[in-house]
């Protein structure tokens, strides 16, 4: 009983050391902490990652994820006196906020005596019961720093001290604040210092005011194991925490510098194991402390002995809200299509040769919605839906309706005709039946241009679709200027014009230049009648005067029916440059697609091979393109698009003289 009297003696000294002549008042929330914190020795400045942070060291909560809550309340020393503690912090786009709230409360203590018979401790009812409290609010607010890896923080704290009974009645209130500041040098390590009441004023009681005592602490955190090196030493799924702390004292009762070591252990998700070592004015004790984690809850418990505070309950409990995002998943099944990937040839391909070796994944597509829900336990729940694939071998696979008694990646060889050849593969995935097809275009060649060659593509569809032509040798001649008549020809062929009237076109005498026995005089005729070319003021149509590339595009440009736009489209092109305005519509929608990454030089001649490129680049060719690989179709440019243009081959060369 003489032990208990003299414990709860000291506690009642403790809490209301406030009237003492020391000059000091005691920082209660410094003392009462959450299981966590005290199963790992008191060292916490450098972690601080949950709503036990606002006590230890608020910077550290700039970085929390979720909303953060923790508490506990116990009683000791006969139930009188009772601690309380709870925390609150939520992160925001303007940092973290939070709250917090410490007490330790003293209640109905009755005054004692001894008993002079038997020379016991015993209570004296003659006396009033005496109450004491000691109560801090804090209201914490910290966020990320612009410097890298930097966090600062800080608690605005309103202190309030009463006590009555047993004659007694008073009261202090003070504020102060706390300044504190996180720094994460290595992925693994985090330092952290927490300046306690650096700034405040005293506790001012009836006949005297006290200042606020605090200590200046500072902490590391060093994370030994985790789930990659981007957060910890060394990479491994379990997590482990080493812990370091050495508090400075200032205006503090019986102050001495202090060391406090700890460290957590998890070795699975859902328990933490933590030892330390606390040091304290008292002497220094072993912490032992285990965590049970829930989902976004976690139950902790610290077994905390203070040294020299005789008869305290060791045994600390608390709860906490730590917050955590749950995944879950749910799959919904929608439909069966055809997964066959054609790996060679590819879709739309051109060749020389009879024969092709085709390589495919047969393959079918299972779709499916998967739905993703993400859950925050009491804060929120969202969910995102997004289509899924599953792929299985096709039975049956079949090549152009014939068996081929081969499935997932098969292989044969396919003979090609000449023009546009579907090569197909179906099969059935469920009992549903699937195919897909890769389209093969063969052709005969010019004889100067190879399958390499870099505007060999433009070239061929182009001559399949009747747009170009080449010379009586089999050449195409590429590299050759492109000629006012030759661009006249390929626009003229575009419109596909009715064959007696292109024969009556041919029969008139337009210009001086342009005679009847000309390949040209056709062409060169029906453009002037359509309004797509005029002559020279002398009657002349100069038919084999060669572009320069300027001309051609802006020729070009003018048949796509694109809008004029001013801006300098190529390096070297200058302000003020006529065809600025043409140049500048034409790469923007991909017809100058050629020229990426070089100069336009917009003096050099177009080439029949850039006439062939850029005419396959306009809305309307690819359109005749499209049309062509779809159904096999040889399409037309309608007159009334192309007759748009305003005389763009006269007008041309005129701007360019």
């Amino acid at each position: 009983m003489k032990n208990i009297f003299i414990a709860v003696l000291l506690v009642f000294c403790f809490i209301a050391i406030a009237h003492a002549d020391t000059g000091t008042s005691l920082d209660i929330s410094r003392y009462i902490l959450s299981g966590r914190t005290l199963g790992m020795g008191g060292a916490y400045t450098g972690l601080s990652d949950d709503g036990e942070g606002i006590f230890t060291n608020p910077s550290g909560l700039a970085k929390i994820e979720f909303p953060q809550m923790m508490g506990f309340t116990r009683k000791i020393f006969l139930e009188e006196t009772t601690y309380l503690l709870y925390g609150w912090a939520a992160p925001t786009k303007y940092g973290t906020f939070g709250i917090g709230y410490s007490s330790a409360r003293v209640g109905e203590s009755y005054p004692t005596s001894r008993d002079p018979g038997t020379n016991r401790i015993i209570i004296n009812p003659s006396l009033e019961a005496i109450n004491n409290e000691n109560s801090v609010l804090l209201v914490s607010y910290s966020r990320v720093l612009p410097w890298k890896n930097i966090q600062a923080g800080g608690n605005l704290k309103f202190f309030n001290s009463s006590i009555s009974g047993g004659g007694q009645l008073d009261r202090a209130t003070a504020m102060s604040l706390d300044l504190s500041a996180s720094y994460k040098p290595l992925n693994y390590l985090n330092l952290g210092i927490n300046l306690q009441n650096i700034i405040g004023n005293s506790m001012s009681w009836k006949n005297t005011s006290e200042n606020l005592g605090g200590y200046n602490k500072i902490g590391l955190a060093f994370n030994l194991f985790g789930n990659s090196t981007l957060e910890a030493f060394i990479k491994n799924n379990q997590k482990a925490i080493v812990c370091l702390d050495y508090d400075m004292p200032r205006n503090v009762l019986n102050g001495s510098n202090l060391l406090h070591l700890g460290a957590e252990y998890e070795p699975f998700k859902f328990l933490s194991l933590r030892a330390g070592l606390n040091q304290e004015s008292g002497g220094t004790g072993i912490t032992l402390g285990l965590g049970l984690k829930n989902n976004a809850f976690r139950f902790d418990y610290a077994y905390y002995q203070r040294p020299g505070a005789f008869g305290d309950n060791p045994h600390y409990f608390s709860l906490s809200y730590v917050g955590e995002r749950i995944v879950t998943y749910d799959k919904k099944f929608k439909r069966l299509e055809s997964g066959i990937k054609f790996i060679s040839p590819k879709d739309r391909s051109i060749t020389t040769k009879d024969k092709i070796l085709v390589n495919a994944e047969a393959k079918g597509k299972i779709v499916s919605d998967k739905k993703t829900i993400y859950t925050v336990p009491l804060i929120e729940s969202t969910s995102e839906v997004v289509e899924i694939f599953e792929f299985e071998n096709l039975s049956d696979v079949r090549q152009n309706g014939y068996p081929i008694n081969k499935t997932g990646t098969v292989e044969f060889e396919a003979s090609l005709n000449f023009g546009r050849n579907a090569i197909s593969i179906s099969g059935n995935i469920k009992d549903t039946y699937v195919s897909s097809e890769a389209r093969v275009l063969r052709i005969k060649p010019f004889g100067d241009i190879q399958e390499d060659y870099w505007a060999f593509e433009p070239v061929a569809l182009n001559a399949v679709l009747g747009l170009i032509r080449g010379y009586p040798d089999d050449t195409f001649k590429p590299e050759k200027g492109t000629t006012r008549a030759e661009l006249t020809a390929l626009l003229v062929r575009t419109l596909n014009i009715d064959q007696a009237k292109l024969e009556q076109a041919g029969k008139a005498e337009k210009f001086k230049d342009v005679l009847p026995n000309s390949w040209f005089t056709t062409f060169v005729n029906a453009g002037a009648d359509l309004g797509l070319v005029t002559g020279y003021p002398n009657n002349t149509f100069k038919p084999n005067a060669v572009l320069s590339r300027a001309e051609g595009v802006a020729v070009l440009a003018r048949f796509a029916g694109l809008e004029e736009k001013a801006g300098i489209a190529f390096n070297d092109l200058k302000e003020g440059f006529w065809a600025n305005k043409h140049i500048n519509p034409a790469k923007e929608i991909g017809m100058l697609k050629y020229l990426e990454g070089k100069d336009f030089e917009a003096a050099k001649q177009f080439s029949r091979a850039e006439a062939a490129e850029v005419l396959y680049r306009t809305p309307q060719i690819q359109t005749s393109v499209n049309e062509f690989w779809d159904r096999g179709i040889v399409g037309s440019i309608s007159t009334t698009t192309a007759a748009s243009s305003e005389s763009i081959t006269g007008a041309t060369t005129s701007e360019s003289r």
